[in-house]
């Protein structure tokens, strides 16, 4: 089979319902999609604080990987291991959890980025008090990853966005607010992944530049999902977007699901292979597989960039998991 194009009028409802939903997880990808997004809550107990500087120079390119962790036992601290993998050796120095580690990190860092001449690399966050050390200490960096509830407030995230450039990865854990809190400013990173993200909304992706957005918890609906593929189509919004991933788990009725995104979109329905690419890269590290899809819609824009979306369902019992799917691409690439 191959494209159809049919306008929302000439679809049946049935057919749209049928075909939007006519993806289903293998037993092992709903298992696989839901450890994932749990993992990415960020337990404290699980990430530990940590700092990574790279030191490229040859003949030896190496990693400091600067943490505490609470699983890791030793008898002496700091503790210190070695790892040469290929080329490459990454250096881990363990720091005792004895109530002073965010300070003892803080300092160990400054030194050793001193002595290598080296940037940080990426940081994970687990206190407040990191954010500010950064913004003083290198506010230009690669990879941010901040746990749940360390930001308590958007005057906290403003400060983080007006004063940290994140080049390739920002990860958001669940943020602390008090009540269904709205956040409509733009988030200025090029790849965002955000989990808890109920707070944000459908203005800060519009107005954003944002090449990646993957937003777990969201709240998003599909009326908003519409005006993302509209405006994206349009051209004037949008126009850096690779990727966008959301999942919604939700108790509505899903029947007008599919209708309610596809309105009033003319778009191309193929159930086979027209060379859309299977994997997506993230960031500079990190490149995914999309999950198999039998039924694609494809928007065209006048650019010739093609918007390719589907959707999965995912039963989380009495509630309905909804992994909505939209990937930019090109015949050329």
């Amino acid at each position: 089979m191959g494209d159809e194009t049919k306008s929302p009028d000439e679809i049946d409802e049935k057919d749209i319902l049928r075909d939007f939903f006519d993806q289903k997880l293998s037993i092992e990808q709903e298992t696989f999609e839901l450890r994932r997004r749990r993992l990415l809550t960020f337990s404290k107990s699980y990430y530990p604080m940590t700092v990574t500087i790279p030191h490229e120079k040859e003949p030896s390119p190496q990693n400091w990987v600067i943490t505490h962790d609470k699983r890791k036992k030793s008898a002496g601290y700091p503790h210190f291991e070695s790892i040469l993998t290929g080329p490459k050796v990454s250096n881990h120095l363990f720091l005792n959890d004895d109530g002073n580690a965010t300070e003892d990190l803080k300092k160990m860092t400054e030194h050793i980025c001193e002595v290598f001449c080296s940037p940080i690399c990426e940081i994970q966050i687990d206190k407040q008090s990191l954010i500010e050390w950064l913004i003083k200490f290198q506010p230009l960096i690669r990879y941010v990853s901040i746990r749940k509830d360390v930001v308590t407030s958007f005057e906290s995230l403003d400060r983080l966005f007006q004063n940290v450039r994140v080049t390739e990865r920002f990860l958001l854990g669940s943020i602390k607010l008090n009540g269904n809190s709205q956040y409509t400013e733009p988030i200025p990173f090029r790849s965002i992944t955000i989990t808890g993200s109920s707070w944000v909304t459908l203005p800060s992706i519009l107005n954003g530049t944002n090449s990646i957005i993957r937003l777990h918890g969201s709240k998003l609906s599909p009326k908003d999902i519409n005006t993302i593929l509209k405006e994206w189509q349009m051209g004037f919004k949008l126009y850096n977007l690779e990727f966008l991933e959301v999942d919604i788990s939700t108790l509505l009725n899903l029947d007008s699901f599919p209708g309610e995104v596809l309105k009033d979109l003319s778009v191309t329905r193929n159930d086979g292979n027209d060379g859309r690419p299977t994997t997506v890269k993230i960031h500079d590290e990190y490149i995914i597989t999309l999950p198999l899809a039998h039924i694609v819609f494809n928007l065209a824009r006048n650019d010739g960039m093609i918007g390719s979306f589907f959707a999965y369902r995912v039963n989380e019992g009495e509630r309905m998991m909804i992994i909505f799917y939209f990937q930019v691409w090109s015949k050329q690439s």
